[in-house]
């Protein structure tokens, strides 16, 4: 017994173990006849399924149990100790749950309530957690520094046995549910008794645990290898009993394997021992650990050795639990309805029982994998753990759209994303405690948050799944089939998903310092070559530049302007809540007065680049943008599907101000941020910035054509708006920063950008023509968005080639880098001869608001974004009223982004050239494209045959240059310190105007005209007297930019000077 009491024999038998204890995600197996035999519905059999998860993720119990018998060593001498007692507790459990689940659905006794039915189900359930509390915890102790690749070893063992007692199905059951069940109580309990003596605890560590440990991963791989072979032969080629038997004993040799790496590691660990060589050294990193310093990020990580009362306390707890809430849970709610999802798509049995053994494979790749690259990363490049935690997540939100879709093999390709996603949840999760709270009370904590996954299963599996199947389900049966029984179901858990990626990225930030000296501690124990796990911050150092920021800048502003794609989707909007004109207007307006309020922005702008704070920078303003628009597209998407009753108007109100609200904040962060890293061509750099936005309207569609088709439901739109750019920003955001540094070729890489933007609208400008002359195949609308996502790739070339010539000309010193100070540290003020001036630069917003030129800028803003945001939220009423086709109506909405593109591109580059050659003020080009603006005004009001597209064209390039234009103004007026806050308060004209013009004017004369049966109305006398209006208004304010023009001529020709000085 001496040679068999080993941390490696220890670990042999939990493997052993693990293997056949998962049978809970073997559900599917025998849910049909679960279901069948006790005569339930889908919503009872999802009730019943949740309390199999409540039993296998509360583990506080097992937790304590385990700190209370398993604390000390295996050398304590007590025989009533060790993690075997916690086995056996479990093991009684697993018993008595699934010998009682057997006779229930096989009659031997009668048919229980479901209430007792529930309680079955929960110890059959509640087993786990003992097992897992006693393997895993007990191999975070054995193997310390590798906590990440034990755990994933553990749990990755775990995740595959449910492809274990499939095969062990196939043989022994005869395709029988019942007789699986009877299987599950009997077979592994004479297993798990037989080994559970050799789990033990052995506080050590040994330099070649990670060579012994890298054995056991490469017999884990074989071992999944071998089966996902069994099951795909099995499923296309199909096996007779003899071949399935032959496989199965093969499979047992192969899981006897890990036995030939404990005597190995025996032999050497003796040698070494012997030789003194490698001493044994005590284990102090986890068990003794130091405290840590609390003082990071207002004590983001506390000390180790945690009780669960203590870590219910900090901030990182809750932030894992709600991952977890949104990860696990929509993880266990597919496992648990994957059979019945398989069979509302018509799949044969050997294809649902293969789903569910390959379920197994990727869940154990997860788990395994997930351990093993994580801590690869940890020790190698210092990469903090929860970041693969927010990795995955994303990963398990796309599988959960692949498997909404409903095309065909989706079921197989989401299910293998949304496994491996799930199971690496169970492996991270783990290690991530044993880190941040200690591994004293590990199993408490780790099993508390666990919580988190059977609260997450009852929400989505219950109250998602099981409603909205129900709702469709035939009354005779309750079965459903076709892909819309369950598509609703996933997108939501898709959305949730993508929400629980959000919070493990915070979690990521606030414990990224505490993982940098956690790895510095371990690589200063084993005298690792040091400055290691400061790698990973470096390269992302070398990465960030201010070209990088420009780069990502542009990618969130080309996935930003939803508000601009309104019309789209205004009319199932306006009939699925029984809106008239006039109400669809009226919110309409919130979208508007959401998307122009910038003030909260600009405010939180200021604070967190204003100081030097670890974790301030523009990201953060980007971070609460992107919440709300999710939030609220979210919400709409749910109230135009029906997901939700159709809300109040103020509550619509709402979620569309919610929705347009997050535009200033993505505005905000990457137009101050532009005009701060490119100062001396700030009007180039807003107008790129501003330009994307504007183009984003039309690469929205193409997205949405490509997922949709050209006649597409909008109400996918919707929700395509509310996952796509969310992924889109969360990732780039943390590369948007601001560099306080001037070079000499900023102007030079910035025409690159501008070249590459023309080229963009150019080709978008070409496939929308195609698009609405010609018509495209729905695989030339997949290739050509293809193409689009390769062009918006193409500004990094031009960050790579600004950071090459900067670094050599920097390491030449023949192009110094020149301090921006002149602009961020302002003059004097320029004092006019009429007694007005113009305010001195950085001046805060109540400066700013008591000047004239203030008032002029807004007052000129009220009459052009007023009258162009009217226009683009009633272009589809428009074209409705003249009887255009819905793909025109599309291409309109998309061709007024290419003019809205052109517009903000082109004022600002213009006006910079006519700035530094002709010291043109650029006040003169709003007085110009305002009047260009009253122009197309009057063309839609003609009516004539092809005037919405004139007009539009028109509209669209003067509109967007105010957006160009104003921030650029407001900039070199009244400061860049303060530019977003008062950007912004000007930015309210916008719909103030769009209210005024929409409600009082659009809104009052259509509803005079329409029909009282339906609001509809045809004609070009729709909107003729308001658009006549419009352009009276537009001329109006190209007189109120004159009169700016001339006041600042002085000003600008000063600051014309000083640069050229400069």
């Amino acid at each position: 017994m001496e040679f068999a009491n080993t941390k490696w024999v220890a670990a042999a038998a939990s493997i052993w173990i693990q293997s056949f204890s998962g049978a809970s995600y073997t559900f599917g197996i025998y849910s049909s006849v679960l279901k069948s035999s006790q005569s339930y519905d889908q919503s009872t059999l999802d009730t019943v399924s949740v309390y199999k998860d409540i039993g296998a993720n509360v583990g506080i119990l097992s937790g304590l149990f385990y700190t209370a018998v398993a604390s000390r060593t295996s050398g304590s001498g007590r025989f009533f100790a060790g993690p075997w007692l916690v086995i056996f507790v479990g093991l009684l459990q697993w018993f008595v749950g699934y010998g009682f689940i057997w006779m229930a659905a096989s009659g031997v006794i009668e048919r229980p309530p479901v209430a007792v039915m529930c309680l079955f189900m929960f110890f059959a359930g509640h087993c786990q957690p003992f097992f897992n509390t006693a393997i895993v915890v007990t191999a975070v102790r054995n193997f310390s520094d590798y906590g990440g690749t034990a755990v994933g070893i553990m749990k990755g063992y775990l995740g595959l046995s449910g492809a274990i007692l499939v095969q062990m199905y196939h043989i022994f059951c005869g395709g029988d549910p019942r007789n699986y069940i009877l299987l599950l109580a009997v077979v592994p309990s004479l297993l798990i008794l037989t080994l559970m003596p050799f789990v033990r605890t052995y506080d050590t560590v040994i330099a070649g645990d990670k060579k012994h440990l890298n054995g056991l991963s490469a017999i884990s791989l074989i071992i999944v290898t071998y089966l996902m072979v069994v099951i795909l032969v099995e499923n296309i080629i199909g096996m007779s009993m003899p071949m399935k038997i032959c496989s199965f004993t093969f499979l047992l040799i192969l899981l006897a394997s890990p036995l030939l790496v404990a005597v190995r590691a025996q032999r050497e660990e003796k040698q070494r021992f012997l030789s003194l060589d490698f001493p044994v050294t005590e284990r102090t990193t986890l068990l003794d650990s130091p405290k840590l310093n609390s003082s990071f990020d207002d004590k983001v990580v506390m000390t180790n050795d945690m009780n669960v009362l203590d870590a219910i306390c900090t901030t990182n707890f809750w932030l894992l639990f709600v991952a977890m809430i949104c990860g696990m849970g929509s993880g266990l709610a597919t496992i648990n309805n994957i059979r019945q999802m398989g069979e509302s798509l018509r799949y044969s049995t050997v294809q649902l029982n293969s789903l569910v053994s390959l379920w197994s494979i990727w869940n154990f790749l997860g788990r395994f994998g997930s351990g093993y690259i994580s801590d690869t990363y940890l020790h190698s490049h210092g990469w903090p753990r929860p970041i693969f935690m927010a990795i995955t997540l994303g990963l398990m939100a796309i599988g959960h759209i692949v498997m909404a879709s409903g095309v065909l093999g989706s079921l197989y390709i989401g299910s293998l994303l949304v496994g491996l996603a799930y199971g690496s949840q169970w492996s991270l999760m783990p290690t991530i405690t044993s880190e941040i709270f200690g591994v004293r009370h590990m199993a408490t904590i780790f099993y508390t948050i666990s919580i988190a996954s059977p609260v997450g299963s009852y929400i989505f599996s219950v109250k998602v799944i099981g409603y909205l199947y129900d709702k469709v389900a035939s009354e005779d049966d309750h079965s459903c089939y076709g892909n819309h029984c369950f598509r609703t179901s996933y997108m939501i858990m898709a959305a949730m998903a993508l929400l629980g990626s959000l919070v493990a990225l915070v979690l990521f930030l606030r414990t990224k310092k505490f993982y940098a000296t956690l790895v510095a501690k371990r690589i200063l124990k084993f005298r690792f070559r040091p400055g290691i796990c400061f790698q990973f911050f470096e390269t992302m150092e070398r990465i960030n530049t201010k070209w990088v920021a420009a780069a990502a800048s542009i990618w969130i502003q080309s996935f930003s302007g939803a508000t601009y794609t309104f019309a789209i989707y205004s009319s199932i909007l306006k009939s699925s809540q029984s809106y008239d004109q006039s109400t669809l207007d009226f919110v309409s307006v919130f979208k508007d007065i959401g998307g122009t309020f910038g003030i909260i922005s600009g405010f939180l702008y200021t604070t967190m680049t204003s100081k030097s704070r670890g974790c301030g920078g523009p990201w953060v303003v980007v971070f609460v943008g992107l919440v709300q628009w999710f939030v609220g597209f979210f919400f709409i998407w749910a109230s135009v599907v029906g997901l939700i009753a159709p809300p109040p108007v103020p509550v619509m109100c709402l979620f569309v101000f919610l929705a347009g609200h997050s535009l200033p904040f993505f505005n905000t962060a990457n137009v101050v941020t532009a005009a701060r890293n490119f100062p001396r061509y700030g009007g180039t750099a807003v107008g790129i910035m501003q330009g994307f936005l504007g183009l984003s309207g039309a690469i929205l569609i193409q997205l949405y054509h490509a997922v949709c088709g050209g006649e597409g439901n909008p109400a996918t739109f919707i929700l395509l708006l509310a996952i796509v750019p969310t992924l889109v920003m969360f990732l780039t955001m943390p590369f948007v920063r601001v560099y306080e540094t001037v070079t000499t070729s900023d102007k030079k890489h910035l025409d690159g950008l501008s070249v590459i933007s023309l080229i963009i609208a150019a080709y978008l400008m070409v496939i929308i023509t195609v698009e609405n002359v010609l018509g495209l195949s729905r695989c030339m609308q997949i290739f050509s968005f293809i193409l689009v996502l390769l062009l918006l790739a193409s500004p990094l070339f031009v960050a790579v080639r600004a950071l090459r010539e900067e670094r050599q000309t920097l390491s030449s010193l023949d192009r110094p880098v020149l301090d921006t100070s002149a602009l961020l540290d302002p003059p004097s003020s320029i004092i006019f001869p009429d007694g007005d001036h113009v305010v001195a630069e950085d001046s805060n917003i109540l400066e700013a608001m008591s000047t004239v030129n203030f008032w002029l800028l807004f007052l000129a803003m009220l009459c052009g974004m007023g009258s162009g945001f009217a226009t683009i939220n009633n272009m589809r009423q428009i074209g409705e009223s003249l009887r255009y086709s819905s793909v025109q109506l599309n291409s309109l909405v998309s061709l007024w982004s290419i003019w809205n593109f052109l517009g903000r591109f082109g004022a600002g580059y213009v006006s910079d050239i006519f700035l530094h050659k002709h010291s043109w003020p650029r006040p003169v080009f709003i007085a110009i494209t305002l009047g260009v603006m009253a122009i197309g005004h009057i063309i839609v009001a003609s009516g004539l045959q092809g005037s919405l597209y004139a007009g539009s064209v028109l509209i669209g390039m003067a509109y967007g240059s105010q957006w160009s234009l104003m921030p650029t103004i407001t900039s070199e007026i009244f400061g860049i310190r303060h530019m977003g806050t008062i950007y912004f308060t000007i930015s309210i004209a916008g719909p103030v105007g769009s209210y005024i013009l929409s409600v009082k004017v659009i809104g009052y004369f259509y509803d005079k005209v329409a029909s009282e049966d339906d609001n509809s109305c045809f004609g070009s006398q729709c909107f003729r007297t308001s658009f006549m209006i419009m352009a009276s208004v537009a001329v109006f304010g190209s007189l109120v930019a004159s009169i700016l023009f001339f006041r600042t001529s002085k000003f600008y020709k000063n600051l014309v000077a000083k640069r050229n000085l400069k």
